[in-house]
């Protein structure tokens, strides 16, 4: 990695701090990915990625979805809840050929319920 680029990811980390959030679970890789998208723009990427954190706890509160969320999906045996990766986050399968448009509606009130 260069320099600069190191420079960039320290400088984001201390903008995301300075909004009041935490990078420490997230590796480089995950922050660079937000820099290149705003072009090195450290205050955008870091803007961007603190929504993408507000959405990522909306969606998913636990940090990961819960059997007792996707109960038809498994007796439909188009997902499969594998345990966790190495790093430790939950492995999801999904068979996407099992998937049947008609039953769309039914996935979204689901998924989406309150």
């Amino acid at each position: 990695m260069e320099k600069s680029q190191e420079l960039a990811l320290t400088q984001m980390r201390k903008s995301v701090e300075k909004l009041g959030f935490s990078t420490e679970k997230y590796g480089d890789p995950t922050l660079m990915r937000f820099l290149i998208v705003k072009s090195m723009d450290i205050e955008k990427a870091a803007k961007m990625f603190v929504q993408w954190l507000k959405w990522r706890s909306s969606m998913a509160p636990n940090g990961f979805i819960a059997e007792s969320e996707v109960p038809d999906e498994l007796e439909a045996r188009k997902i499969f809840l594998q345990g966790l990766s190495k790093t430790g986050y939950p492995v999801l399968v999904i068979k996407v050929c099992q998937h049947i448009p008609n039953d769309i509606l039914q996935f979204k009130s689901n998924l989406f319920a309150p």
